[in-house]
Order: structure tokens, then sequence, then C-alpha cells
């Protein structure tokens, strides 16, 4: 059960009614310093039953009658539901009237009754009456009498039942004895039942209210101060309110670890919570279940670290970008091997191993945070989570801010994760609708829930940046011709991405534009004297060969040390025809065509369909479809001139995020072989195949 909405009312800084919108894995609050990301942090905490809301926490500016309030929208998975299905009311059940008994003498009352299950004593008061008693033996008169059944009295209604009067029997007149009869005997009677009343609903069958939206839904004011249920997605009673709140997730808070890293424990230390950091070091690498048997130093206990260790380091060295030279080392140590420690052997120190407590603070940050996540979140796989972190790159570098993204991604496949962030390097690129802007107003705090529209220009606003392609820390680089082809290959990544048909981690690379092909070896050239690996994109038609010709020669000693690797699309095909959906295209180029005659720019070609000449655009054997955009759109204007590749792109991005359209097929064969080339990493590290195995 995870939460899709969090609502919050005169709480800190949030002074009126705001929404924050939650992604279903990772949400990244983006905000500068004291504009109310760490207060909604707050506000989500307060799910747990401890952290209730304080006088302090009023916003100031309330006035009194204001409501302090916040309320959790959780959207139900199918294993919540079946929980919820067992505090379901009873049904009721429509029971079919008695038939009368045909041999019976005299005729008993009938009744029809609609029994109500969950008052069933209501029910059988109801339903059954006590039948007339038979008459004693008694001398008999001439003629006896018959029996005549009593006027069938007025039942009870119950609360949802319906009682239906029995039918009374006519009796025959009795015939005038001849001689003085014995007296007649008493008829019993049976007791007349109460009144007819309608019963009222009683506590007990009480259910809460029910919502269309598949939510289950909690809230917390400052008045009564305690989580209640406010609404549930099937009817739900009332008296089962502790087991409906105990379905909450648990929040759990973590802050930037101010500590040392703890690097070698014994057995008694392992399972406590100081020892969180060794926890999840054990269990990443595969030692978890053999915590009782490792820490005697034998011949299979040395080999089980010696197998470890070298687990630990293929999963870290994947995992963490700045360490991935280091190589991790367990060993017993103290008195009969009943401590283990672990050590670093690191290449730029000749002399010893180092361990984990001596690196840098960044280093350390990193290791506690991302082992106690993983240490906390695998002691209690049963539980859900919802974990917050407030500001958790503090004291990273722009690399290891990216590393942490990388272990966000596979903490959430067991938990929900909310983070803030002032950094450009913890703002998702694989994911943008994740971000959102927390901003200060003068009506308080707001959130922008879509920050990446508009060129981010929220997020710009908010960070005082301007976002740039990772080109300063990342290492891997794809060189295009121009800025249509970036954006055509990036939009297609990123769809491929969504609908999983590519796993590819977009912080480890940076995508650069040489502005046209006259540049493009120019730009090559500086990138490479940075001492940057380069993939050199090209067309697949005459220009790109000469282009990958020229290359080669220029840059011979780079192209042999691979430095430099150049990849040419398929057989007379450009960006646009293998990572361009062609509908997207059609729409934008008629934008750019109607912009250009409205600014007044450009003047149409008389007599030109604009329609119908859109709709002749295709691929064609021998031409790319680039080249056949620029040839037949220059026909379309007087003088003729071509319409421009990167405004054409640009209204590409709009019509494309619209229709949602597919890239072509062959979009994912070309984006895998970039991937080889420029040996981008997938968006989760290899650690994933070891968690599934001491889960």
């Amino acid at each position: 059960m995870r939460i899709a909405k969090l609502r919050v009312k005169g709480y800190r800084s949030v002074k009126k009614d705001e929404t924050l919108i939650a992604d279903e894995r990772i949400t990244i609050l983006i905000g500068a310093n004291d504009h109310g990301k760490s207060n909604l942090l707050a506000a989500i905490r307060c799910l747990n039953d401890e952290h209730q809301i304080s006088t302090d926490d009023r916003n100031w500016d309330l006035l009194p009658s204001d409501p302090v309030e916040i309320t959790w929208h959780f959207l139900a998975d199918p294993e919540t539901i079946e929980l919820l299905k067992g505090f379901a009311p009873a049904p009721k059940i429509d029971l079919p009237a008695p038939v009368p008994d045909q041999t019976s003498t005299a005729a008993e009352p009938q009744v029809t009754a609609k029994v109500d299950l969950e008052q069933p004593e209501l029910a059988v008061s109801a339903a059954v009456l006590p039948p007339p008693q038979p008459i004693a033996n008694v001398a008999a008169p001439t003629v006896a009498a018959p029996v005549v059944a009593p006027p069938a009295p007025a039942l009870p209604a119950t609360s949802g039942s319906t009682l239906e009067a029995p039918p009374t029997t006519a009796a025959a007149p009795a015939p005038q004895p001849t001689t003085a009869a014995a007296p007649e005997p008493a008829v019993p009677t049976p007791p007349s039942p109460p009144t007819a009343q309608t019963v009222p609903e009683t506590e007990s069958e009480k259910v809460f209210p029910i919502n269309a939206a598949n939510e289950i839904v909690f809230s917390r004011d400052l008045i009564s101060n305690r989580v209640k249920v406010v609404s549930l997605p099937l009817a739900v009673l009332a008296s089962f309110e502790k087991e409906v709140l105990a379905l909450r997730p648990r929040v759990e808070l973590f802050e930037s670890p101010s500590g040392n890293v703890v690097d070698q424990v014994n057995r008694s230390e392992l399972e406590t919570p100081a020892f969180e950091f060794m926890q999840g070091i054990f269990r990443l690498a595969g030692l978890w279940e053999s915590r009782d048997q490792i820490f005697i130093q034998n011949d299979t206990t040395s080999k089980q670290l010696k197998e470890a260790s070298a687990a630990l380091t293929e999963i870290l060295n994947d995992q963490w970008n700045q360490g991935k030279d280091l190589k991790w080392i367990f060993e017993h140590t103290g008195n009969n091997g009943d401590t283990i420690v672990i050590k670093i052997e690191d290449p730029a120190i000749k002399g010893r191993y180092t361990r984990p407590s001596l690196r840098s603070s960044g280093f350390r940050t990193y290791f506690l945070l991302s082992m106690i996540i993983y240490a906390r979140s695998q002691n209690t796989p049963d539980n859900s989570h919802i974990y917050l972190f407030d500001e958790p790159g503090t004291y990273l570098h722009p690399s290891a801010q990216l590393d942490l993204q990388r272990s966000f991604e596979t903490i959430a496949d067991q938990a929900q994760l909310v983070y803030t962030t002032h950094s450009l390097f913890l703002i998702s690129k694989n994911y943008p609708s994740r971000n959102r802007v927390v901003s200060k107003t003068v009506s308080g705090t707001k959130i922008d829930q879509k920050p990446f529209t508009k060129n981010w220009k929220s997020v710009r606003q908010s960070l005082g940046i301007l976002l740039s392609n990772n080109f300063l820390i990342a290492e891997k680089t794809l060189l295009v011709e121009g800025p249509s082809d970036a954006i055509y290959l990036l939009d297609a990544l990123k769809r491929l991405k969504a609908t999983g048909e590519i796993d590819v981690d977009l912080n480890d690379m940076s995508i650069v534009d040489a502005g046209d092909s006259q540049n493009y070896v120019a730009m090559a050239k500086i990138m490479l004297s940075e001492g940057r690996s380069i993939v050199a994109l090209l067309d697949g038609d005459a220009a790109g060969k000469k282009m990958q010709t020229q290359l080669q020669q220029a840059c011979e000693a780079e192209v042999r040390a691979k430095k430099l690797q150049v990849h040419l699309l398929p057989e007379n095909r450009s960006s646009e025809d293998i990572f361009a959906d062609l509908g997207s295209l059609k729409s934008a180029i008629k934008n750019t065509f109607n912009r250009l005659i409205t600014d007044g720019t450009r003047t149409a070609k008389d007599g030109i369909q604009i329609d119908q000449a859109i709709e002749e655009i295709a691929s064609a054997d021998g031409t790319t479809l680039g080249k056949t955009i620029e040839k037949v759109t220059k026909s379309w204007f007087m003088p003729p001139d071509k319409l421009s590749k990167l405004l054409i792109a640009i209204f590409y991005e709009d019509e494309v995020e619209a229709s949602q359209a597919a890239p072509p097929a062959g979009a994912v064969v070309e984006l895998e072989k970039i991937k080889d080339l420029l040996g981008l990493r997938s968006e989760k590290s290899k650690q994933a195949g070891v968690f599934e195995e001491v889960a």
C-alpha cells in the first residue's frame, strides 16, 4: 500500500490547503532552504501514532477557526483489499416463509421474515412464535366446540427486516347443546409480543464511509490529534478501526549520518541498532543467513568470507562509481575469530589495507546511509514502509549523489521514498515526473507538481541554476551532429525506458551536439583533448560516411585506443528515421510552417496545399528522412527556404508528448548498440541479484 496523495491544511508553512501528489516509487522535493520541504516530510511522518501535531505546528497566520489537518490518501492494492474484506459486515439473507403443517388440526400462525444476520437475536424472536398449546382431555360435551386460533398479533419489525402478519382461520359457529354441557376448558393464549416499532441501527453495525477512488484515507487534526479512518474503498465495520489503522505503512525519517562507520562486529552486536551498517553489509554480501556459524573461524567459514568478499566487491564496484577500483575484504579477528572486520584494498595505497572508518566524510555518509536503508528494509520485509530523507546528499560529491540515486532505485522496490534536495545531481533525469518544486510565497508553501514543463523553469528559478546535461561530471559522451538529433534520441530513450524496453541510467551520460556537420570534427578534437571517451553518432548516408573517414584520419590515435568510437545509423537512415514518430513529426512540421507564416517570417508559395504536402513526406530509398524534409519543405516558400530542423524538433516534443506515440521499431536496436559502445550501466546495479538471494 503506497501513498498517492498528501493534503495539508494550516500545518507549519502550509497556510491554506496544499496537495502533494506522490510518485508510487520515489518523490523528490526540490527547493531552496526554508521553503517548506522539511515541513512536508514532517507532515507525512505524522501518520505514525507517536508523531502528533503540536500547537507550535499551527501556521502563524491562521484564523482561530481555521483547521489544522493532514490527510493521507493511499491507493488500495489487491492484497489490502482482501484484508479489508475480512472486516466487512455479514451479508443479509432473505429466508423463505415456512410451509404450513397440512396435518395440523388447528391453524398455526404463519410468519414470513427477512432475517438480518447482524441481529440474529431479533430475527429469531420475530420469526418463531410458540404455537397454541393442545387442549387437555376433559369430559366431552355432546358436541365439542372447535378450537379457534387467536387473532394474529402485530409483530416487531427489525432493522432491515420485513415482517408480515400471519393469516387467520375463520371459526364455524358452535352448535347449541341439547343438554347441559360441562364447563368449557380454558384455552392457553400465547403471550402478546411487544408493539411493532423501528429498531435503530446499533453501534456495532456502523460502517466507514465508502469512496469511489479505490483509496484508503486517513487523517489527523490538531483537535483530536489521533489518526482516524476517513473512508475506504468498500464497506468495513467501524468496530474494526484498530485493525484498519494497523494497515498503515511505517514512516521512517533518515537524516544525513553524522557518526562514524563501525567496520567490525561480533555476533552479539550484529543485530543491535548501533550496527545497522554492518547488517546491510552482511546482507549485501550474502552472509546474513550464515550469521550463526560465520563468527567461528575455520576452513569453511574462511572460504565463505573469501567468497563474500568477491561478491561484495563486484556489487559495490558496479553500484558506486567513485569506488569502482576498490576491493572489499572480510576477515576474522579477535579471540578464535569471533569478530569480523571489513577492510578495503585501495590501489592508491600501496603499503597497507584501509578501513571504511578511515575514509572521507562523503564516503562514510554514502555508505552509512545506503547500508542502513538496506538493512532496515530487509529486517522488516513483511511491513510496508515510507522512507523520508532530508537533504541526503549534503556531504556527497556530485558523482556520489548520482550513485545514491541508484541505491534509492533499488530500495524503492520494497519501500516508497520521499526525499528533499537543493542539488542538481539529485534531480531525476530518468523520471522527470518524480520531481516536485516546493516554493514559499506570501500565501505559504506551494507545490509545483510538474516542474519539468516549460524547460524546467520552476526548477531553475528555485535553485538559481541553469540545468546542464551532466557534461561536467559524466565520463561518457555521445556526440551528435545537431541539437535536433539530441532531442529525437533522448525522447525515444525516455519513452522506451518508461515502457521497460530498454534499461539504461541516463545519469551516466551526456549528449553533446556539434551545432552542425562543419563543426563536428573540431568538437570531437576538443572533447578528446579533455580526456573524455566519445561515441560519435552519424547518419547512415554518404555525408555520414564521409564524416567517419575524416574522424578516423584526424583522430587516428584516439580511434585506435577506442577513446573515440564511431557509430553509423543504418544505410540511408537519419535520427528522424530511427528515433522519431512519423505522425508526430508531420504535425510538428505543420506547426512550424504555420508559425513562420503567422509571424510574417516567411511567405507561403501560391497554391500550396500544406496538408497534402505534409502527407506526402515519407522515408524514401536512397535518401534519409532528414534530407527529404529539407528538400520538400524548401519548396513551400517564396523565395525557397528550408525549415529549421531545431524548430521542428522543438514542436515535435510537444506533439509526441500529447500523442504518447511510441518510437519506431528500430529505435531499441540502435539505442542498445549505443549503450554498449558507451558502456552505460543499467538503471539498477547488479546488487539486485544478491538482494533476491538473501531476502
